[in-house]
């Protein structure tokens, strides 16, 4: 697999195949919907608007299956999630020689993403009853292992993902950045830092942003279980709360944003049938620190041409990172 062929591409035969297998006439692309791995196309028929979803190459069909069955598990407790249309024959996924092919009913997202105070604060409940829905979910080895996911487990070594970038020959300021992300990636993976055995369970895996809608207080809208995958709910938590802390601005360290993130959890815990333990609490900080190092092997993986994303973004969130692993405030922050 190389890091250029991951997303389809819409040609006309993969087009053509859809049309078929789904009896659509009168196919005609909208929009592309963007996706960094899937190929995500609005369409329009005659029998309605529709999605096709494109999988990469790492997405087997028993992980697809394993997916389509928890969106359905929500679906009928009323969760706000698409519709997925079955073929000609009754399948629910089209296979061509390179990707998976999945096409669900495309729903005008009414609301607003989850990309505003208002909408933040009002989210953070429906992750906890999300956490909660998902613990009786169908599980399998598809479900709870995603071949790739926004998560680095505690104690992961990424030796070699920042041994590979290293040899970019990078100028002074990247190999600085990398030098943080190795620093912060030793000290979690030290014994030293608390990781304690937390239970796990099935979680979303990418709550934010267009993948999140609400109207005030109501969820809207709910997308994109591409990463769900069976760890720790406070991961899951921290990796929401890293996305808010980016969006608002990593600068402020302040008591005020300390005191603003508090708030989200303590809203997350107080909509949880089993509120946070204690050990949870006190490893969410360093789950949120550990969250950015997952884009590591993203970077290794696209290679040399993402070093442009090291450079604006990875490099920064990986000093922030590091500074706020050496932070007492930060560490105990939600304890």
């Amino acid at each position: 697999m190389t890091p250029s062929s991951h997303r389809a591409e819409p040609t006309v035969q993969l087009l053509e195949a859809v049309r078929h297998e789904y009896a659509l006439t009168d196919l005609a692309v909208t929009r592309d919907l963007g996706g960094n791995f899937n190929l995500n196309l609005q369409i329009s028929t005659q029998q309605g608007h529709f999605v096709v979803r494109a999988c990469p190459p790492w997405v087997t069909p028993d992980r697809l299956t394993a997916v389509q069955a928890v969106r359905a598990h929500l679906r009928v407790r009323d969760w706000p999630i698409p519709q997925t249309l079955r073929t000609r024959t009754g399948a629910s996924m089209l296979r061509t020689s390179d990707h998976m092919i999945e096409v669900e009913q495309f729903v005008e997202p009414r609301g607003v993403p989850m990309t505003t105070w208002p909408t933040i604060t009002a989210a953070l409940p429906w992750l906890a009853r999300l956490h909660d829905a998902l613990l009786d979910a169908p599980s399998s080895p598809a479900a709870a292992d995603p071949p790739f996911a926004n998560h680095v487990p505690p104690h992961t070594d990424l030796t070699l993902a920042i041994t590979a970038i290293r040899t970019w020959d990078l100028p002074p300021t990247e190999a600085t950045y990398l030098n943080a992300a190795a620093l912060n990636a030793a000290a979690h993976l030290a014994a030293s830092l608390p990781h304690p055995a937390l239970p796990t369970q099935l979680v979303h895996g990418d709550f934010w942003a267009t993948n999140v809608h609400l109207s005030g207080d109501r969820l809207t809208l709910l997308l994109d279980f591409d990463f769900l995958g069976d760890r720790a709910r406070v991961d899951d938590l921290a990796l929401t709360l890293f996305f808010i802390n980016e969006h608002l601005g990593r600068d402020d360290v302040t008591p005020s944003r300390l005191a603003a993130l508090r708030q989200l959890v303590d809203s997350y815990d107080s909509a949880l049938t089993t509120p946070l333990t204690e050990a949870e609490r006190a490893a969410l900080p360093h789950a949120i620190l550990r969250t950015p190092l997952t884009f590591l092997q993203d970077l290794a993986y696209l290679g040399p041409t993402s070093r442009a994303e090291l450079t604006s973004l990875r490099g920064p969130q990986y000093e922030w990172a590091l500074g706020q692993l050496n932070d007492p405030t930060w560490l105990s922050a939600f304890v």
